[in-house]
């Protein structure tokens, strides 16, 4: 009797780490633009300060992600640090400006859905696949 295999769809965790990836080479990304232009004279609304929050916030995301991809719980738990603060400050501000200017779909709220699906992801158990292969 032939055994069937079953393809094997990438764990959640690993999803995440994917995703806390491309949000921290982002943040690096614009971070160091960001500084970039300032520094070529060229006037736009991030200032240094802002540009190295970004930078900042792109490293620890890019942190947690690969130390996530390498399986490691401390990327984990920094990722998950980093999502939910991120998220409920973001609700924060979508809030207190829906009070103040009324309500309407806008990038806060993409940023919002994309912390909570990387911090949906990375609190889904780990596998024991994952386990084993740590």
């Amino acid at each position: 009797m032939v055994e069937q295999v079953r393809p094997e769809r990438p764990s959640r965790a690993l999803i995440a780490g994917w995703l806390g990836v491309l949000v921290g080479a982002a943040g690096v990304f614009v971070g160091t633009a960001t500084a970039v232009l300032r520094a070529a004279g060229r006037e736009i609304d991030l200032d240094y300060v802002g540009a190295g929050i970004v930078g900042g916030l792109g490293v620890m995301y890019l942190l947690g992600a690969v130390l996530l991809l390498r399986r490691r719980m401390l990327g984990r738990r920094v990722l998950i640090t980093m999502t939910s603060v991120m998220a409920v400050a973001t609700l924060l501000v979508i809030v207190l400006n829906g009070a103040s200017h009324g309500w309407r779909f806008g990038p806060l709220d993409a940023w919002l859905v994309l912390n909570a699906v990387i911090l949906a992801l990375s609190l889904s158990e780990p596998t024991r696949r994952w386990t084993l292969t740590r």
